[in-house]
């Protein structure tokens, strides 16, 4: 007779996440991207970078910390190669991310440098957010991020000095809150709020000394420490 009962090391694999899911569950943060996105279009305009670069740097770079950053440099005049380390370290933080998104999705090699253009910080969160992480929804969240976050530096330098700097309206907070909006359902229990709070702290504490990207790379590595050391969950 045929045994159709599941053996005890019969495992069940939750599906991997979609492309599509990724893409829609990043929506949410485009009320966060396209505003910040107007700031920088407007903000170009303003400090005469022109709108055929200030776009090419959003096609491009795909960074808001940095580009904004940027545009503060050079409408101060700073050499050329103020700006251009000002976006290394501003996104060194991003390293982490992607050792951890290689590590999990195993992109094909070809895949790879795609990956990590798309790869951005919200990116990694929502493709945590609607499962585990892999590789076509993380793909997709980046996608979806790089279209709203361009759009809204279109806006931007389509409205330029017709309306006012909407940066202080308060629209940097925007993303920052949408981001802890994304992370609130992650922190499922209390060595996830503690590795949360001591990478916050600790990039809050580093942010007085040292610029933006290695504050956030400091606190990434307290977070990661942290939980490396803490007692996997439901190990005897």
């Amino acid at each position: 007779m045929a045994d159709n009962a599941t053996t005890p090391s019969s495992t069940v694999t939750a599906p991997e996440a979609t492309f599509a899911q990724g893409f829609l569950a990043m929506l949410p943060l485009w009320a966060g991207a396209i505003p910040v996105g107007i700031a920088f279009g407007v903000a170009a305009v303003s400090s005469g970078l022109g709108p055929v670069a200030a776009q090419a740097m959003s096609l491009f770079v795909f960074s808001a910390a940095a580009q904004l950053s940027v545009v503060a440099l050079v409408a101060g005049g700073s050499p050329a190669l103020v700006p251009l380390l000002t976006t290394v370290l501003l996104n060194v933080h991003m390293l982490l991310f992607g050792l951890a998104a290689a590590r999990a999705a195993r992109p094909r090699r070809g895949m790879r440098m795609l990956t990590a253009f798309f790869l951005t910080d919200g990116a990694f969160a929502v493709a945590l957010g609607v499962g585990r992480l892999a590789l076509p929804a993380l793909l997709g969240a980046g996608v979806s991020m790089y279209l709203g976050w361009n759009i809204g530096t279109a806006l931007g330098l389509l409205l330029g000095d017709t309306i006012s700097n909407p940066r202080r309206a308060g629209v940097d907070l925007v993303a920052p809150l949408m981001f802890l909006a994304v992370l609130a359902p992650l922190l499922r229990g209390w060595p996830e709020l503690l590795c949360a709070l001591l990478a916050a702290g600790t990039t809050l504490c580093v942010l007085q000394w040292l610029p933006g990207g290695l504050a956030v790379l400091a606190g990434c590595l307290a977070g990661s420490l942290t939980g490396a050391a803490l007692p996997v969950r439901g190990a005897r």
